[in-house]
């Protein structure tokens, strides 16, 4: 049987994935029976999903897949470049050669996506080596409190509608990883600090440009 931390991350997968869609309900019962699972583990997953940010609970109404807000993404992106640019210079000096050929391989099947002509499969790959790729170096910044945060935020800024607005530009986003992997292979932690911050903010603008409300455009 399923526990709370399955359905959460299920559920989680299911709202990134777009199968489950900003403002659809969620009803406990339907959950249950799809999942196979108790109601308390329901419940409690959806807490979890609420305090993420996935979900709006609301008294008496349930559970409701939470809508894109441009606001609250332009807010975590601003969290999230100072997190992950800070995760990059704390990195620098733990990272060995083999991590940074790793991080060159995702690097390489990610730049391969730009030709992929399923693109579903291909933005599917992309999020999947992308989310990879920054989480390797949240990883060796050797705090796992930071690792964790920027783990969260890149969850909830990582819809999978977001890979829609970066399709054009994963040419310019493997070249800004480029950059980043050259500046940790030299170990010049301001280096890549700061090609960590330009590369969060260029996809801050793109996200943002794309949920821009329409009476600001």
């Amino acid at each position: 049987m399923l526990r709370t931390g399955d359905i959460y991350k299920l559920l989680r997968d299911e709202i990134i994935a777009g199968k489950l869609n900003p403002g659809e309900r969620l009803v406990e019962n339907d959950l249950c029976a799809r999942l196979g699972a108790s109601r308390g583990y329901v419940r409690e997953a959806l807490k979890l999903l609420r305090v993420d940010g996935f979900v709006i609970l609301n008294h008496g109404k349930g559970a409701t897949v939470a809508k894109v807000s441009y606001q609250e993404t332009k807010d975590l992106y601003v969290v999230l470049a100072m997190l992950e640019a800070k995760s990059a210079e704390l990195a620098t000096p733990y990272l060995t050669r083999p991590d940074i050929q790793e991080l060159i391989n995702l690097n390489i099947t990610m730049q391969r996506c730009i030709h992929i002509e399923d693109r579903a499969t291909a933005r599917r790959i992309w999020q999947e080596k992308n989310f990879q790729f920054h989480g390797n170096i949240a990883e060796k910044s050797g705090n796992q409190e930071l690792r964790s945060l920027v783990e969260n935020i890149r969850w909830r800024t990582f819809d999978f509608r977001y890979v829609f607005f970066f399709e054009s530009h994963f040419a310019f986003f493997c070249k800004q990883h480029d950059h980043l992997i050259e500046a940790l292979r030299q170990k010049d932690a301001r280096k890549a600090k700061q090609a960590m911050e330009d590369h969060v903010n260029k996809a801050s603008e793109l996200a943002l440009l794309n949920l821009k409300p329409a009476s600001s455009l």
